[in-house]
């Protein structure tokens, strides 16, 4: 055998040897390094994939939460599709068992449909969505969301969502069923079909996943709840897995304001982004971009803005790169600028605020709502952001817990997380104890009967992550938080001393009423004359007006009697409100007829007759058929009194746009004045009580 056969038939020494036998000739291949392998094993990701295997990033960690999350995530992108389109907005959430650890979630609106071309996107596809660049107050914006909850159903159920759209140029609704492809992420179809549906436009999702539903404060009862409390112009309905029908009626019809897009602010801006900017800007020159693309850079500031960088304003901006771009967004963050537009954000707003707390918290039926606060726009990062704080205190809210604290960003519940998130810490920060609630140590959140809503609105909400749950630190937004906060609790500590010197003034008032007349008769008899009327005497002691509702024993159910008394030296113009349930107001009726009613808000208003000193009136209220109904049902309200002169009703709240009528004013000022008022004889100035009585001797020795 030759030395050539006998080196061919030798086996090779290196498994991962290979002979080349391209050619005449023959090479051996060397072995492939770990590096090679390891590269070989490298591939792109895709978000899907990414997110699929990182679900907890989402909110999908756990059956209880991937249900509240897919509930949210449905809701927010209805609301934000109605305010879009002008249209107040009316969605339905209905939760049924699809097995026993499976729910089927469908989520329906009245909003403007998405075309058909969009639908896979939408739904199908994550970072996908139409608000993401936009720099604008909105409720969601990573695209993220809706197409999280069908990536978390498919994967946990395997079956697809069933879309219904329904624009209101076409006459059927499209039906598409599709999965998420994660490899790829792209949406595959399943279905389709054309339907007919009843309403002129509108979007349906419905998803099976794996999922548990339970009442508690980590429910879609309770975001629902929240949410109907910041979105008083929307109507909500909740049907739960047992067939309980929940409805949240929009207690306003005025929708929110549109937030306005608006161009970057310098002070927002990091060195890439700059230079992406200026990269697919389209103006001819750099002066024309600071003035036009840029958000607070007026021609006087940007001509500033080129002498510290050290450029003329002519530059093509594609061209600016390197030391010249840094000495530009050097410049930029260095020249004083105007604050970014706060037409970009769409606050609650006072008024709504307490609108939207009454209505929803009616059943606790608390007894003091503060005037809410709805702090000045802020700037953090060249992005505007306000805050707004509502406090509710007593009725059914429990006494020996930790005040409910209710978080809210972009009008959206936060119902996670309460304890990594800023609101918290700056409530929890504040010494609660100088405002009349207890708090061990003087740190965390404080016991009492208290509701504490607080609202950060902004373009860019700063979240510790992508579930939206809570919001990160920072040294601007616990400022406003603080301020805001603080500012409703110094409303809630002058309510508590009002209070207190109310029990004062109504035990002091009920000693008077029980011991002056026993002291009367006692004196009479002694000295054998009449008993004397001791309306002037209480009048001089107490100087109060004084309301009494009462149900009158014969009428029992059916009538209450609300009886104002003068027990001030002046005469008195009383602008009297009373505010119920807005169902309850059309059940009765009044005597006198109301001078005007507002059926939504619940209010009926009369101008009573001018009440001379020690002089009655009163207001007869009837219920109709079906109306139920007891004294503490009926709020009273007086404009004209100060509070300190006033027992038995409140003083008109300052949030209330009401106009006075104008001898209410007069008699109002002339009261805070010292000046003059008609007295019990029906002339000008005080009354006499020490001349009455000394006149009322001299007849009785006559």
């Amino acid at each position: 055998m030759t030395r050539a056969a006998r080196r061919a038939r030798r086996p090779p020494t290196d498994s991962n040897a290979s002979l080349n036998t391209e050619g005449t000739g023959s090479r051996r291949v060397p072995p492939r390094t770990l590096a090679q392998e390891l590269a070989a094993k490298q591939r792109e990701i895709s978000v899907a994939e990414f997110f699929e295997r990182n679900r907890q990033i989402l909110g999908f960690d756990n059956p209880i939460r991937a249900l509240l999350t897919t509930v949210k995530e449905g809701v927010d992108n209805s609301l934000d599709a109605c305010e879009e389109a002008r249209v107040l907005p009316e969605v339905v959430v209905e939760i049924s068992r699809e097995g026993e650890d499976r729910l089927k979630v469908a989520v329906a609106d009245n909003g403007p449909g998405i075309l058909r071309k969009e639908i896979p996107n939408v739904f199908g596809r994550l970072l996908y969505g139409s608000r993401f660049h936009a720099n604008r107050q909105s409720r969601g914006q990573q695209g993220i969301g809706i197409s999280a909850a069908v990536l978390y159903a498919g994967l946990t159920t395997a079956r697809p969502v069933r879309i219904t759209s329904k624009v209101a140029e076409e006459e059927a609704a499209h039906v598409v069923d599709l999965l998420l492809d994660t490899q790829k992420n792209q949406p595959r179809l399943v279905g389709e079909d054309l339907v007919l549906w009843d309403r002129p436009s509108g979007t349906r999702v419905e998803l099976i996943l794996k999922a548990r539903y339970q009442r508690g404060r980590q429910s879609p009862f309770e975001y629902l709840k929240g949410t109907a409390i910041v979105n008083p112009h929307a109507r909500f309905v909740l049907v739960e897995p047992d067939g309980t029908r929940i409805t949240y009626e929009r207690a306003a019809t005025e929708l929110p304001p549109v937030p306005v897009e608006t161009a970057p602010h310098p002070y927002g801006l990091e060195l890439g982004e700059l230079g992406s900017l200026l990269k697919r800007s389209g103006r001819p020159t750099l002066s024309e971009l600071l003035t036009r693309d840029l958000a607070g850079v007026p021609p006087r500031a940007a001509r500033e803005i080129l002498l510290k960088a050290g450029l003329t304003g002519k530059e093509a901006p594609p061209g600016l790169h390197g030391e010249a771009l840094e000495r530009l967004l050097g410049a930029l963050h260095s020249v004083s600028l105007v604050a970014p537009s706060a037409e970009s954000l769409s606050p609650i707003g006072p008024m709504l605020i307490k609108r939207g707390l009454r209505n929803v918290l009616d059943e606790t039926r608390p007894e003091f709502y503060a005037p809410p606060v709805s702090r000045a726009p802020k700037v953090r990062g060249g992005f505007p952001f306000l805050v707004e704080v509502g406090l509710v205190y007593g009725g059914g809210l429990p006494s020996d817990q930790a005040i409910q604290l209710l978080r809210f960003a972009n009008r959206v519940p936060l119902l996670f997380q309460q304890g990594a998130c800023a609101i918290t810490s700056a409530v929890q920060e504040l010494d609660w104890r100088r405002y009349g609630l207890e708090q061990k140590g003087g740190s965390g959140l404080p016991i009492g009967p208290a509701l504490l809503l607080v609202h950060v609105a902004s373009t860019k909400i700063p979240f510790t992550s992508e579930a939206k749950e809570a919001l990160a630190e920072d040294p601007e937004i616990a400022k406003e938080l603080t301020l805001a906060v603080q500012a409703a609790a110094r409303h809630l500590k002058v309510h508590l001393s009002r209070r207190t010197r109310r029990a004062f003034a109504e035990e002091k008032f009920a000693i008077i009423q029980k011991i002056l007349p026993k002291l009367a008769a006692k004196t009479s008899s002694l000295s054998g004359r009449p008993v004397p009327d001791l309306t002037a005497v209480v009048t001089k002691i107490m100087d109060i007006v004084y309301v009494a509702a009462t149900a009158p024993a014969e009428e029992k159910g059916r009538a209450i009697v609300v009886e104002f008394t003068n027990y001030t030296p002046r005469a008195r113009v009383l602008e009297t409100f009373v505010e119920l349930p807005p169902a309850l107001l059309p059940l009765l009726s009044f005597e006198p007829t109301p001078d005007g009613t507002d059926l939504p808000l619940g209010r009926a208003w009369w101008t009573l007759e001018k009440l001379a000193p020690n002089a009655r009136c009163q207001i007869r209220v009837r219920l109709g058929p079906g109306a139920e109904a007891d004294p503490s049902d009926l709020e009273w309200f007086v404009a004209g009194v100060d509070e300190a002169h006033l027992l038995g009703a409140d003083t008109l709240p300052g949030d209330w746009d009401v106009r006075l009528p104008k001898a209410v004013i007069e008699a109002a000022e002339a009261a805070a004045s010292g000046g003059p008022e008609t007295g019990a004889g029906g002339e000008e100035g005080e009354v006499d009580y020490d001349a009455a009585e000394a006149k009322g001797r001299e007849e009785d020795d006559s």
